[in-house]
């Protein structure tokens, strides 16, 4: 179930949340970005993790760690190196989006942006992001024992 529940909210985060808000008096157009603005920013950037987390990374990871999850849960002989494999594939989404976020920012403010954190101003969709890979990472490490 962690597996599931963990892989609804990154895609939750990826299709439909914001990322990051925007602070009040920032002459900007909208309220904040989601990640396909986050996607259109790390290309123009020239960022290469970032491009490389937003265009194809988050989603292959995400498709990993689910796959890997929900294998490891089934009681067949050998998942053992499934649930290690689904756990690795999990903290490497937390990892990837944590480093992608940083090398953006930084990228950002490379080209005279304002310099702030990943986590400066961060909304729903970065903490389900962190979490949705967290908890299938967990959940694919509780998978059963094979016998």
């Amino acid at each position: 179930m962690l597996v599931v529940v963990g892989a609804a909210l990154v895609v939750l985060s990826v299709a439909t949340l914001q990322w990051y808000r925007v602070k009040q008096g920032v002459d900007v157009a909208g309220s904040g970005f989601t990640f396909h603005d986050l996607q259109q920013n790390a290309n123009q950037l020239n960022a290469p993790i970032a491009t490389a987390y937003f265009n194809w990374l988050a989603f292959t990871l995400g498709v990993a760690v689910t796959v890997t999850g929900i294998l490891a849960n089934v009681p067949l002989v050998g998942n053992g190196l499934l649930r290690v494999l689904g756990f690795l594939c999990g903290v490497g989404g937390v990892v990837g989006t944590y480093y992608a976020l940083s090398q953006l920012f930084y990228a950002e403010h490379a080209a005279g942006g304002s310099k702030h954190g990943v986590l400066d101003n961060a909304t729903y969709g970065v903490w389900c992001a962190f979490a949705g890979f967290a908890l299938a990472a967990i959940g694919a490490a509780l998978g059963p024992r094979s016998t």
